[in-house]
């Protein structure tokens, strides 16, 4: 087993096993939140504050020309305006109002008549002309226009602003109830299939109970009539009495075939490596398929009961499945561990799944896997052909 991909698969399995359901709903929730202050920021509280700074702009400006304005017979009082140019020039530049510029017609058409009036009046002024003031009465009407139309399009903005805001916080809200209502499912569905997994796994439990029932009672009763029988027969003489006995003996070595494979004695006395090693010689020696058997890791690693029995129906199933459908030559056995894991991994060099639907055989597998907390995979294997892989949990023995 290559200890770079051992290292990738414990790697992804920790990164998957540190978030749980409750921490992604946190984040989730968490995200919907920023969201709606970032929308309410954009939709209420920031063209509010452009456009409030715009009017006080405004306002400023307007002051600014009401001492200017009695230079053209408008006002009563000093005239300082060269203040008031360096005032409306900065208001011209300003960026918010250039945006105002683009973004509203009717306050660029304003602008565009201000800015006419207010030329014309300089040039008046500077050739001493007497419709300067017609110019600055001019002036003045479309400033108070610039004002009133900011405060109209800040309004409108505003209510259109706060329709978008309204929608997206509906749609926010049609998605916090949707992902409720999701997870309300996901759990109803994880419930269903835990319990599921339970009466599969109390089923599978009944059926190796019974198999190891029937397989002692084939062992301790009917093997050993067989078995004195025989030893019955071989006292008499005559050739009946020779063909009886031998038909006792094909009849003795059947009910313990039948016992074995009911519930292999190694897998009870010697453990699943040993039980492993005979099921992979035993196919080696019944049929033309070379199986060679690696095991590591597991020196380290406490296996319960459950987990040795459905490992091992899982490899005499996957090995049953080779035989009959793969036509391969070869096939590779690896029982490897590593953390709190240990996989089975079983290739071969014949056919390949070829896009076949999984049968009795691969879903009773799979089952059994899934039941025990387990994971199962099938598909192509390195040689080309089929690859079965199944990681089971179990628990490292402690330190003495």
């Amino acid at each position: 087993m290559n200890s770079q991909e051992s290292f990738v698969r414990r790697a992804w399995q920790g990164i998957c096993g540190s978030f749980e359901s409750g921490a992604w709903t946190r984040v989730y929730f968490g995200v919907l939140a920023l969201l709606a202050l970032v929308m309410f920021y954009k939709a209420i509280v920031s063209p509010q504050v452009a456009y409030a700074d715009d009017r006080i702009a405004l306002l400023n400006l307007r002051e600014a020309w009401d001492p200017a304005a009695t230079g053209f017979g408008l006002r009563q009082t000093s005239n300082p305006r060269e203040e008031f140019t360096t005032a409306y020039l900065r208001f011209r530049a300003r960026p918010s109002v250039q945006k105002l510029l683009k973004d509203d017609p009717q306050f660029a058409s304003i602008a565009g008549k201000t800015n006419a009036a207010y030329s014309r009046m300089e040039t008046s002024e500077l050739r001493g002309e007497r419709n300067a003031l017609q110019s600055a009465a001019e002036f003045d009407s479309n400033l108070y226009l610039m004002e009133a139309r900011i405060d109209s399009f800040a309004k409108d903005q505003a209510r259109s602003y706060r329709a978008v805001f309204l929608i997206m916080g509906v749609g926010l809200l049609v998605a916090v109830v949707g992902f409720a209502v999701l997870q309300f499912r996901l759990r109803a569905s994880s419930a269903g299939a835990a319990k599921n997994r339970a009466f599969s796994r109390a089923l599978i439990a009944a059926q190796e109970s019974t198999r190891l029932r029937i397989s002692y009672e084939l062992h301790d009763t009917v093997a050993q009539d067989l078995a004195t029988a025989k030893i019955y027969c071989g006292l008499c003489e005559g050739p009946y009495a020779k063909q009886a006995s031998t038909m006792l003996a094909r009849a003795i070595e059947e009910v313990r075939s039948i016992c074995h494979g009911l519930r292999p004695a190694e897998l009870d006395r010697l453990g699943i490596i040993e039980a492993v090693s005979q099921l992979c010689t035993q196919m080696t020696r019944e049929t033309a398929i070379e199986v060679k058997l690696t095991v590591e890791g597991l020196d380290h690693l406490l296996l319960e009961q459950e987990t040795e029995i459905n490992l091992f129906r899982i490899l005499q199933e996957a090995l049953t499945n080779v035989r009959r459908h793969a036509e391969a030559k070869h096939v590779r056995v690896v029982l490897f561990g590593f953390g709190d894991f240990i996989e089975l991994t079983v290739d071969d060099d014949g056919l390949g799944p070829r896009g076949a639907e999984p049968g009795l055989g691969r879903t009773g597998m799979e089952e059994r896997a899934r039941m025990i907390g387990g994971r199962f995979h099938f598909g192509y294997g390195p040689w080309g052909g089929a690859c079965l892989r199944v990681t089971l949990p179990t628990r490292r023995k402690e330190a003495t």
